[in-house]
C-alpha cells in the first residue's frame, strides 16, 4: 500500500516528515527503492530518547534511531542516527 500522506508516528503521535533517502545503500547495495521515506524528528519521541541508551549499553556506540516509515512498502522500521541533526538535512518541504 502506498502512502501518499505523511503518517503519525507510533510512538510519540507526531506527524512524521518527508525526507529524500540516505545517499548510504542498505541490503545489497540497490538503495532505497523509493523517492522519499517518511520520519519522526521529534527530539522527545520515547523511541529516538531511549535510543541513544540501547545502543551504547548493547553496541558501545554513541548513536540512537528514528522511527521510518517506507510510503513505497508499507513498512514501518527504524532508521539510525549519530547525532540530534541527523538526516534533518535531507527534509523536503512540502
Amino acid at each position: 500500500m502506498k502512502l501518499t500522506e505523511a503518517p503519525n508516528c507510533p510512538y510519540c503521535g507526531q506527524k512524521m516528515s518527508k525526507i529524500e533517502p540516505p545517499a548510504f545503500n542498505i541490503g545489497d547495495g540497490l538503495g532505497w527503492c523509493t523517492p522519499y521515506l517518511y520520519i519522526c524528528f521529534n527530539d522527545e519521541c520515547s523511541f529516538y530518547v531511549k535510543g541513544w541508551e540501547q545502543i551504547m549499553v548493547n553496541y558501545g556506540k554513541t548513536a540512537s534511531y528514528r522511527c521510518m516509515y517506507d510510503p513505497e512498502s508499507g513498512n514501518m522500521d527504524a532508521i539510525c542516527v549519530y547525532a540530534p541533526d541527523g538526516l534533518k538535512g535531507q527534509i523536503i518541504e512540502d
